[in-house]
């Protein structure tokens, strides 16, 4: 009997203790059926992260476009006044004439602190006489470079060419042999 007793007390204590160690099934069913759900809807979860990466590469790269785009280097400044030039003014203007959202001006800094506040200056005054006073442009001062060359340079580039072309003349006339 002593012996029944203690198999019986074995069985209760561990039936007692099978309900408070369940090891774990009602999660593992629970993420189961979460996984069976993922993966039945593959890959559309996934391809939104997928194309939001590849939108924000394109984004970024328009944005360092439009400013390349949108600078006024130093070829648009007078080398020793710093101040606009007629070809910097017309190039605010093509700015200005462009969409809205990209009508922001970037100016190229200058050598020293002293010149690029001078140059911003500059832009910002040309700005408000092209827009009026009560409008407040958007100008930044960058330290890319802006594409292009000089408008001199490329107009003794022209005249260069256009001065090698030779004359045009008509060839001689073929001799009748009568």
């Amino acid at each position: 009997m002593n012996r029944g007793h203690g198999i019986a007390l074995a069985i209760a204590a561990a039936f007692a203790m099978a309900g408070s160690c369940d090891a774990g099934w009602h999660e593992f069913w629970e993420r189961a059926h979460l996984d069976y759900a993922r993966n039945k809807c593959w890959p559309e979860p996934f391809l939104t992260y997928d194309r939001m990466s590849v939108r924000n590469y394109y984004a970024s790269m328009t944005a360092n476009g439009i400013r390349l785009q949108n600078t006024l280097g130093d070829h648009h400044f007078d080398s020793e006044t710093n101040q606009i030039t007629r070809g910097g003014e017309m190039k605010i203007r093509q700015i200005l004439e462009g969409l809205p959202d990209r009508r922001a001006v970037f100016v190229r800094r200058g050598l020293t602190p002293e010149v690029t506040q001078i140059r911003m200056a500059s832009v910002h005054d040309a700005m408000i006489r092209m827009l009026g006073p009560n409008v407040h442009p958007e100008i930044y001062e960058t330290g890319s470079e802006a594409y292009g060359r000089p408008a001199d340079f490329i107009d003794d580039i022209y005249r260069a060419e256009r001065s090698s072309i030779p004359a045009p003349r008509l060839p001689d006339a073929p001799s009748s042999g009568n």
